[in-house]
């Protein structure tokens, strides 16, 4: 796997969604695969969505798999989620993307506040820098630790 800096790295709304909604698995204790499986699904039909195709109801995720795997053409993997997202980002998927989507998930903060946080833009396509990200995550914490010692 290749080392990119940060600045390097160039995050969309399809990886911060499929690794939200992976950190979230994890830490409503599903297990790894599966987990993988529920980001990959998140993202494609969040992207099914964003063209205007969004339902009112949820549906179980069965259904949404079966949905997303017909619009992909493709069957939804742990492995798809580590080609389309863990292996573009290289290293800082690990080091520091995933650890801070976790962080974000125990604070409760919900994927569109992730947005916000992160300040990616709203546009089709928007993209934000790893360093920006890592900058912002920083932040982040920094300002949580400062409030929890005011309490």
């Amino acid at each position: 796997m290749t080392t990119p800096r940060p600045a390097d790295v160039s995050i969309g709304k399809f990886d911060i969604l499929a690794t939200y909604t992976y950190a979230k698995a994890l830490h409503d204790g599903l297990d790894e695969d599966k987990a993988k499986q529920r980001g990959m699904v998140a993202a494609i039909m969040g992207a099914h969505a964003r063209l205007g195709l969004r339902r009112e109801h949820r549906d179980d995720f069965d259904t949404q798999k079966a949905a997303a795997e017909r619009k992909k053409k493709t069957t939804i993997t742990a492995g798809s989620f580590d080609h389309q997202v863990r292996d573009k980002l290289g290293d800082f998927f690990d080091a520091t993307f995933l650890p801070a989507m976790k962080d974000f998930v125990a604070w409760g903060m919900s994927y569109d506040q992730v947005k916000a946080l992160v300040k990616i833009p709203r546009m089709w396509g928007a993209k934000v820098r790893g360093e920006a990200f890592q900058a912002r995550w920083r932040e982040a914490k920094a300002a949580r630790r400062a409030n929890s010692h005011e309490s």
